[in-house]
């Protein structure tokens, strides 16, 4: 596979191209879910799984249980939360702000603008569970490191390295307010 930055671009585009084809109001929704999601993996997933499958693995007496197999569990178990829950919230219609999106050009660069925050934020979550769990996804010859320069950078400014747990609690009370308001 390519770097890691056509990865991360590939998916932002994608996302861009879901929110145009949605409108931006079904993707508020999805925005509020993010930000739900954030707040429990930095808060809590990212802490209290490792605990969790260490106290199974001592549970099991399994000899092959090390911390890169502790870093593979973690990667792929909350990234497989994180993309099920999307996916449940993309096939349902929970949390869809009110209204129709606005026509013309105002209409399509508030898609694109939602689009390029959602396809951020999830693009640059799940390169995040990768990059805290030093880049399990190696193992399977999706990606060989080091990173390109390009790719370093980018990684700086992931979503949850931006902002701590807190923030993302607290914009999901905005995103709610701001749904549920007349």
């Amino acid at each position: 596979m390519g770097p890691m930055e056509i990865l991360w671009l590939t998916v932002l585009l994608f996302f861009i191209g879901i929110a145009l084809v949605r409108g931006y109001p079904k993707e508020l929704g999805i925005i509020t879910l993010i930000f739900g999601l954030l707040f429990i993996i930095t808060e809590f997933g990212i802490v209290y799984l490792p605990q969790l499958f260490d106290t199974i693995a001592a549970q099991l007496s399994l000899d092959s249980y090390d911390q890169r197999t502790q870093e593979h569990l973690v990667s792929i178990t909350l990234s497989l939360i994180f993309i099920l829950v999307l996916f449940a919230g993309y096939a349902g219609n929970t949390l869809a702000f009110p209204g129709s999106p606005a026509r013309g050009g105002k209409g399509f660069i508030l898609n694109v603008l939602v689009g390029l925050l959602n396809g951020y934020l999830i693009a640059g979550t799940l390169w995040w569970l990768q990059d805290v769990n030093n880049y399990p996804v190696t193992a399977t010859g999706w990606l060989t490191l080091p990173l390109t320069p390009v790719a370093e950078t980018i990684a700086a400014w992931l979503p949850p390295y931006v902002a701590p747990p807190v923030f993302w609690a607290v914009m999901v009370v905005v995103m709610l307010v701001l749904r549920v308001r007349k």
